[in-house]
């Protein structure tokens, strides 16, 4: 994971500023999240997309009755989008989140092989998307980008979504790369 360059223009920095300083996010119960996490699983055992999408589109209603929010729609898809130069991948599409009309699209495929990604990829996936649409309904700013503090977000969702014990968690850990930042994984294995 790395972080978006902190926008030049100060509007644009000023809500880049505030989103990397968000690092509290009320939760919802924990029960609730994960059974609607572990349906999700279970129709990511089925490959079958028109499940994951009933099955995400749930999670994601119960998110946002929780936040107060209006639920985004979920639109589940097959391999990912990708690009491939000289034989190598260099690009690969898991999710986007659309403005207009609040769209999650997720892709349940693998770029290359096109198997079935991993449950805690879809769930990732989703939850990422899902913190797009909170920082554009929720917290009404007017652009979504990657800070520290977006991906602390989706990270204390997912965490809670898998029902990861408190004990096993370990904070991100940043390392600033010139204008950006990135997650050192060394300090999270």
């Amino acid at each position: 994971m790395i972080t978006d360059a902190v926008p030049r223009a100060a509007g644009r920095r000023r809500q880049y500023e505030a989103s990397d300083a968000q690092h509290t996010l009320a939760l919802p119960p924990a029960r609730p999240l994960q059974r609607q996490a572990e349906r999700l699983r279970a129709a990511m055992e089925g490959a079958k997309a028109v499940e994951v999408r009933r099955s995400g589109q749930e999670l994601l209603d119960g998110l946002a009755v929780f936040y107060g929010v209006p639920a985004p729609r979920l639109r589940v898809l097959g391999v990912r989008p990708h690009a491939v130069r000289e034989g190598h991948l260099t690009y690969e599409l898991f999710g986007d989140y659309t403005f207009a009309g609040s769209v999650i699209r997720a892709w349940m495929r693998t770029a290359i092989l096109g198997k079935v990604t991993t449950y805690r990829g879809m769930l990732s996936t989703v939850l990422h998307e899902f913190a797009h649409h909170l920082d554009v309904k929720l917290f009404d700013w007017p652009d979504t980008p990657h800070t520290r503090g977006f991906y602390w977000r989706v990270d204390a969702l997912y965490h809670l979504a898998l029902g990861t014990p408190a004990e096993k968690r370990k904070p991100l850990v940043w390392i600033r790369t010139g204008a950006r930042w990135r997650i050192d994984w060394t300090k999270l294995r």
